[in-house]
């Protein structure tokens, strides 16, 4: 009885290949997922749901749009953004300071102290963060960054919240020659009244 003799062919060198990389992805992908766990769990809360976001600018290492699962403090929007970069001056915080989603913060040095100024981020920044455009505030210039909406059409919507001396709904807007039911469809969601 002769001995049995397997000779592989080139299909089965290529299937061979195939496994092999199919099998170190799977490695891969389990040792990623783990690591991702224990980031997790070593951060020690779940993400937010809803999450508010911040622009942080100005004298500070980092700045840029931080996420909070809350509304943060100073020192939280400090530390978010790596810290100020004139350490040991003094932080001139304005009384009743709050912050909302949507807030731009600028962190500035004079020489002697930290002062902070707050106004909104632009109307892109929002928009790209899910953070609605206020109806009856936002710039003519600012409502043209929503989709559906060009110059022509803001310079109307502005024209009308002038004359009515503000939006009461979001359905007032139908009222303007140029948006249908399919426009309001399309930029209602973008659109807040405040």
């Amino acid at each position: 009885m002769k001995p049995l003799v397997w000779i592989m062919g080139p299909d089965e060198k290529i299937n061979d290949q195939v496994t092999g990389f199919l099998l170190l992805l799977l490695i891969l992908l389990l040792l990623f997922s783990s690591k991702i766990l224990t980031l997790q769990s070593d951060l020690g809360e779940a993400p937010c749901s809803e999450p508010l976001f911040v622009q942080v600018d100005g004298d500070v290492r980092n700045p840029g749009v931080y996420p909070f699962c809350s509304t943060p403090t100073v020192q939280d929007l400090i530390e978010n953004a790596g810290g100020l970069k004139q350490r040991g001056a003094f932080l001139h915080v304005p009384i009743g300071w709050n912050v909302s989603s949507g807030a731009r913060v600028v962190f500035t040095f004079d020489g002697q102290n930290t002062n902070i100024n707050q106004s909104q981020m632009s109307p892109f920044h929002k928009l790209t963060l899910g953070i609605p455009l206020s109806l009856n505030k936002e710039s003519e210039e600012g409502l043209t960054a929503i989709p559906g909406i060009g110059p022509s059409l803001a310079k109307a919507i502005v024209e009308e919240r002038a004359r009515r001396g503000g939006f009461r709904n979001l359905e007032e807007l139908m009222d303007i020659p140029g948006i249908g039911p399919k426009v309001y469809a399309r930029i209602r969601y973008h659109l807040v009244i405040s």
